[in-house]
């Protein structure tokens, strides 16, 4: 059962509620003036999307569904944009992990591979 988007960190959240939350937290973040500040909001925005059960994120990027593989699209899209910001605070680590949580919704990560130009 999902649950609540302001319950304990732990409880699952339905992709689009956790969508919704984390580009609130990531825009706090853009907004923040001063690094400290940001860095918990970028946290924020990784604990909400973290919310997505595995299995129903699975459900949705196995999905032939439009709604279905835009919402996929959205997400990978937060978690590029989250890892971006991430880095210009200084923490590639962080950013790294989310980059590879943008793969594992794939459909971002993909195009940004298809519109780089191969160096010859």
């Amino acid at each position: 059962m999902l649950s609540n988007p302001f319950s304990p960190w732990k409880s699952a959240l339905a992709p689009q509620t956790a969508l919704d939350l984390a580009s609130v937290h990531l825009e706090n973040a853009r907004k923040a003036k001063n690094s400290e500040l940001a860095l918990t909001f970028c946290k924020d925005a990784e604990k909400a999307l973290a919310r997505i059960k595995t299995s129903v994120r699975k459900t949705y990027v196995s999905s032939s569904r439009a709604e279905d593989r835009a919402l996929c699209n959205e997400i990978a899209t937060t978690y590029s944009e989250l890892g971006e910001l991430l880095d210009g605070l200084g923490s590639p680590t962080k950013a790294q992990a989310c980059y590879k949580n943008e793969e594992k919704w794939g459909y971002a990560f993909k195009a940004r591979v298809s519109n780089c130009t191969p160096m010859l």
